[in-house]
């Protein structure tokens, strides 16, 4: 009876077993249908992703609460589902397209539903910007590829979790703002975006990175208020600034006072307009003011000046310059004022600056003190050398092809221990026409014309200056004709050879019949590592100049000074 016991318990076992295995085997029985879809775990729209970055994204399955949950634990399989963008679009009418291969890749795809669970374990997604074109929106559905553990399940309608995914725009590197980091400028907002980024006594540092034209944008200065304290690094990188328009109340310019430095820039067809008194140009109204100097190197513009507010200062690079270093520039413009000090390249210097291996053409037109390269200079020591102007100049007298009036803005030339010791030096005239008109007809017969200089001191060092053979030269009479002068300094005064109210003017000596330009600069000794001869007219040589060397600098309150106006034999 022991014995056929545990037969019997035996045998139940086994079939027990049995049983159980067989059960396993096949899929449970639910008497709940489970209904499922899946969604990706994310608050963001849009998927975006930096160029050559990734992301991981967790996808979790769900059931539709509304048509029922399983009672028991399920496995699921997640897939991508390409062929379900096609089906989107066409019933969202959208435009999408499918992730391109290589761009998704799943870290785990396989997921737990609990029993009578609605959201299961997450998957793993890592979505990247392979094969991905700027600007285009692609879309990536996953679906679920299978699950197990019961027959007793299905899917909704539309079961995929619709992931759109775009390569993220990244603005060009902006930079830091240091020497190291420059700003970076690739369009007009940027430009615009200068002023907030600049800080009094500060230097900020700004990389052209594009050409950008700024056709209708209304300008206003980067650093025109008191106390001129914007300190900046310009590289334009060689880029032009085109259709630059400029009318502002004061300093009517794009840096309005330059503390600091700009290199390697073109403006092309500027407009700059000043209608109150203040000075002005295109690169700036003043380079540099008291302690705060400016430097400006390899700038070339091109366009119209023109002042109506009566105001002493007018130039197409800069309407003053105190403290103020041009170098290697050019100015191909119109500059109208209708007061003094009016030039090509710039008015006048109202601080001791230095000017080198400039040219300008064009036109200038003022009331008196008017030049080719500038209006004049009135400070000691200031200089221009290597310069040339192939401008038409026409004013009432003061009067020259490079400057009109160099003495320290004095009336009369005589010789006086005060008078600058300004210097021009290997400077050329080679204007179209230089041409003064009486300041009020058959009333005034003070006049001063010059070929090089219209009004120029005993004390200056004009040397190896040099004038077209055929210059087109016209004063107030034909009494003044150019005529060849020697070289003159302190020690060995200006000679003239008329008599009557002349005030010193210097016509240097004339070219020989036939030369060119670029002949005439050559044999000056003009250097040929700025120089392009190979042309009748010398013109820069390309290439960037680089940044230009940092000096201490002297805060000194930045007052800007105007002198008193002073109109000449009033």
């Amino acid at each position: 009876m022991k014995n056929l016991f545990k037969y019997i318990l035996s045998a139940a076992f086994v079939l027990g077993a049995v049983a159980c295995t067989e059960k396993e085997d096949g899929p449970a029985e639910s008497k709940m249908k489970g209904i499922f879809h899946v969604e990706v775990i994310s608050a963001d729209e849009i998927q975006e992703i930096m160029p050559g970055k990734n992301k991981t994204l967790l996808l979790s399955a769900c059931a539709d609460v509304e048509t029922g949950v399983s009672d028991l634990a399920l496995k699921m399989t997640l897939k991508a589902d390409l062929d379900a963008v096609a089906v989107y679009n066409e019933i969202n009418e959208t435009n999408y397209e499918a992730m391109p291969a290589g761009s998704y890749e799943f870290l785990s795809n396989e997921v737990i539903m609990p029993r009578y669970g609605t959201a299961s374990s997450t998957a793993k997604l890592k979505i990247s910007t392979t094969g991905m074109e700027d600007g285009v929106t692609y879309l990536l559905p996953v679906t679920i590829e299978n699950i197990s553990g019961t027959d007793n399940w299905g899917l909704t309608e539309y079961p995929q979790a619709f992931i759109p995914v775009k390569m993220a725009y990244v603005a060009p590197d902006a930079g830091l703002g240091t020497k190291e980091s420059p700003y970076n400028l690739y369009s007009v907002d940027d430009i615009m975006a200068m002023n907030e980024k600049l800080e009094d006594g500060v230097k900020v540092y700004f990389r052209l990175k594009k050409d950008i034209d700024m056709e209708g944008v209304d300008w206003f200065p980067l650093n025109s208020a008191d106390p001129y304290a914007k300190l900046v690094d310009f590289d334009g990188g060689g880029h032009t600034i085109s259709n630059f328009t400029c009318n502002a109340p004061a300093y009517s310019s794009f840096f309005g006072v330059l503390y600091g430095s700009v290199y390697d820039l073109n403006f092309e067809n500027a407009s700059v307009t000043a209608e109150t008194k203040s000075a002005c140009g295109i690169v700036g109204g003043y380079c540099g003011t008291t302690g705060k100097p400016g430097t400006c190197r390899n700038v070339h513009v091109s366009g119209t000046v023109t002042s109506i507010a009566g105001v002493n200062g007018v130039g197409g690079l800069f309407g003053r310059l105190n403290e103020g270093t041009v170098e290697k520039c050019s100015a191909d413009c119109a500059v109208t004022s209708n007061a003094n000090y009016a030039g090509g390249l710039f008015g006048y210097d109202a601080g001791v600056s230095h000017v080198s291996d400039c040219y300008t053409s064009g036109s200038v037109d003022g009331n008196q003190r008017i030049g080719g390269i500038c209006g004049g200079l009135i400070k000691a020591t200031s200089s221009v050398i290597r310069c040339y102007s192939t401008s038409s100049v026409t004013c009432a007298y003061a009067i020259g092809g490079i400057a009109g009036h160099c003495n320290l803005d004095q009336k009369s030339g005589t010789p006086e221990e005060s008078n600058p010791e300004n210097v021009f030096e290997k400077c050329i005239a080679w204007n179209s026409s230089i041409k003064s008109r009486n300041f009020a007809a058959g009333t005034n017969d003070h006049y001063s014309g010059g070929a090089i200089i219209g009004f120029t001191s005993v004390k200056n060092y004009l040397i190896d200056c040099v004038r077209k053979a055929d210059l087109d030269f016209t004063d107030y009479t034909d009494i003044n004709v150019p005529y060849d002068q020697e070289n003159a300094g302190p020690s060995s005064p200006l000679a003239i050879a008329v008599s009557g109210p002349y005030n010193y003017p210097y016509h240097g000596k004339a070219a020989a019949a036939g030369a060119t330009l670029s002949s005439v600069a050559k044999g000056l000794g003009w250097p040929a590592d700025i120089w392009d001869f190979s042309g009748d007219i010398p013109v820069h040589k390309s290439g960037a100049s680089g940044p230009i060397d940092e000096k201490p600098d002297v805060d000194a309150g930045g007052q800007l000074p105007d002198f008193e106006e002073n109109e000449l034999y009033k």
